[in-house]
Formats: C-alpha cells, sequence, structure tokens
C-alpha cells in the first residue's frame, strides 16, 4: 500500500449482496463492474489514489486478484463494520480526505467529484455531498477528523454501511450541499446504480452503446433522454433504504 496520500478515493465493495449476488464482477464490456468503476474515478485530477475497501470474508478474496489489472489498491478489514475499514486505509496512507465511493456505482462522475473536493477544500467543511446527480453517479467527501469523530459516537459500528445517515448532520459536522454545476445533470430522476438485475440491464446497455468507454455524464444523459426504453428497464425499482432494524443514531440522540 503506498504512503502519504492527501485525498483518496475509498470504493466500499463486497461480493456479498442478497439482492445481486457478485455484482461487483459483473461482466461490462469485458471487464469487471469494479474494474470499470476504478477506470471512471481514476479520471478525476484531484485525488492521488483509489481504494478497494472489502472484508477479510473468504467470499471477497477473488478481489484479489482483480485488483492488480488496476492502478487501485486494496484493502482488507471488518466485514460489517465500513467505517473502520475507510479509517484504517486513511491511517495507513496519512490521508486527511477520503471520496467514499460505493461499488455498485459505475458511472460515477469524476468532473463532479473534482468539482465537490474543490468546495469542499474552500469551506473548510467536514462532509460534502450532492443530491442533484442521478442515483449511482454522486460520491461523498469526508474528513479523516469527521470520520474519526463519528467512529467514537456511533451507537452501532456494524451499522456504518450507512454513515452517509450519520455523517449528513448539520448539528455535528460542518455540511456542505454542492449543487449540480450545470442543468444538464441535474438529474436526480434517474437511476444509474446496481442494485438489481433491473439495474445490472440498464448499465450492461449503456456500456455496449459506448463500447465499454461511457462518455462524461451530460452524454450519458443526453444518449438516455434519446433512448427512453433504457430507463425503462428499471424504473419500478425503489431505492435501498435502511430498514426499521439498522440503527444509525449517534450518541446523545434522543
Amino acid at each position: 500500500m503506498s504512503k502519504t496520500k492527501s485525498v483518496i478515493i475509498t470504493v466500499a465493495v463486497r461480493l456479498k449482496s442478497a439482492r445481486l449476488p457478485r455484482k461487483a464482477v459483473l461482466d461490462l464490456g469485458g471487464k469487471s463492474l469494479i474494474e470499470r468503476l476504478t477506470e471512471r474515478v481514476a479520471q478525476a485530477t484531484i485525488p492521488e489514489a483509489i481504494y478497494w475497501c472489502t472484508s477479510t470474508h473468504q467470499d471477497d478474496d477473488p478481489l484479489e486478484q482483480l485488483v492488480d489489472n488496476t492502478d487501485a489498491w486494496i484493502y482488507r478489514g471488518d466485514e460489517l463494520d465500513v467505517m473502520s475499514r475507510f479509517i484504517e486505509i486513511g491511517w495507513a496512507c496519512n490521508a486527511r480526505t477520503v471520496v467514499r465511493v460505493t461499488g455498485d456505482n459505475p458511472l460515477t462522475d469524476p468532473e463532479m467529484m473534482d468539482h465537490m473536493l474543490t468546495l469542499h477544500a474552500k469551506n473548510n467543511a467536514e462532509y460534502t455531498f450532492t443530491d442533484d446527480l442521478p442515483h449511482g453517479t454522486r460520491c461523498e467527501i469526508i474528513e479523516m477528523a469527521a470520520l474519526e469523530k463519528a467512529q467514537g459516537l456511533v451507537e452501532d459500528p456494524d451499522s456504518s454501511e450507512y454513515m452517509t445517515l450519520m455523517l449528513r448532520r448539520p448539528d455535528v459536522f460542518d455540511v456542505l450541499e454542492v449543487k449540480a454545476p450545470y442543468p444538464e445533470i441535474h438529474r436526480p430522476d434517474l437511476r444509474l446504480t446496481v442494485d438489481y438485475q433491473e439495474d445490472a440491464d440498464v448499465i450492461t446497455a449503456i456500456y455496449e452503446a459506448f463500447n465499454g468507454s461511457p462518455p462524461p455524464l451530460k452524454d450519458i444523459i443526453s444518449w438516455i433522454d434519446r433512448n427512453p426504453h433504457i430507463v425503462e428497464m428499471n424504473k419500478d425499482v425503489q431505492q435501498k433504504e435502511p430498514d426499521g432494524h439498522i440503527n444509525t443514531q449517534l450518541t446523545g440522540d434522543a
């Protein structure tokens, strides 16, 4: 693992999934989804390294081989406590800022990532997010100090897969919401993540249309608008939300 990287991308990925098992190795034009995601986020200019953040469970062993095909590094930690994995990666390379990406989003937008990082630093934010882009193209920017603070406050570390809900707390952290810099990508109505087979069908169609190399997000959206049958495939899929058994509370919450 490389050392001393100020801004890093951490991709939360594992092969165990109740809804679409092994989606991270879904084939997209001759490469796995996680490899395609890595290619995509590597186009961002500000981050200095990419880390696949996975678990020590044997189900995730194949990721050890796949990472050798990329410019990413891999870190394996606690199976359920995702936040602890992010923190341990940050400590290992002395990072100040972590860009959180989830491993089912191969169309994460690198241009918006750079834009958010610039505003995050300018505003001295601890946690930066956007809700403007299509689902599956967004990232989050988190200061290591905020991650460490959150880890000390979470009631259930095993629920930290849902750290968005733990960090999007302006009563606890300095939170910045970034709007889409131009209207063409302000499309929260579109679903471009991969949780179910219907989602995978949409993403596969996009990769096939662009011969495995999708263009900037605004051009993908323009193509979708010209081919509306594509998003018909997953129009009935509901965005995953934590159920009532997931505890995303921080110590001291009522």
